[in-house]
């Protein structure tokens, strides 16, 4: 291959790069209306009461306005993991569900809890239209077995 060959494939290359480069920086947050919208997280690790073992399968669902909404299950190191893009003025409620009954270590109560996020959960300050900021709330549950 000639120099010319290379160097037009050079710069192909870097532009695509630049390309995919960019589009990574502008889908790390979302944006709405031109302005990135401020990130809320909410994580935490679902345990035995008893055992402290995390438990795995727990469905994990969050109310949004005035019924139930978001669904996610742990895995099985027992972590769940919500990323909402929400104002979150109001708590958020979340149901603690033992769906598969003795398969994750026995028969788990249910528990619903409110979470509130506030100013000292803000992990990183957004600068401008640039990025957005994050507020990070970890919510660990210990569930108690069945009676």
């Amino acid at each position: 291959m000639s120099k010319s060959v290379i160097k037009f494939f050079d710069k192909i290359i870097i532009v695509l790069l630049g390309v995919v480069g960019l589009s990574g920086v502008l889908n790390s947050c979302y944006y709405k209306y031109g302005m990135p919208v401020t990130e809320y997280e909410i994580n935490g690790v679902v345990t035995d009461k008893t055992t402290a073992k995390p438990i795995q399968n727990i469905r994990v669902i969050r109310q949004k306005y005035q019924e139930y909404g978001d669904t996610m299950y742990t895995s099985p190191q027992g972590i769940y993991v919500f990323k909402l893009w929400e104002d979150f003025s109001n708590p958020v409620h979340l149901k603690f569900e033992d769906i598969d009954g003795e398969e994750n270590g026995g028969e788990f109560e249910t528990q619903e809890i409110d979470v509130k996020i506030t100013d000292a959960d803000l992990v990183k300050k957004g600068r401008g239209n640039k990025t957005a900021d994050k507020y990070l709330k970890i919510q660990n549950i210990q569930l108690e077995h069945k009676k």
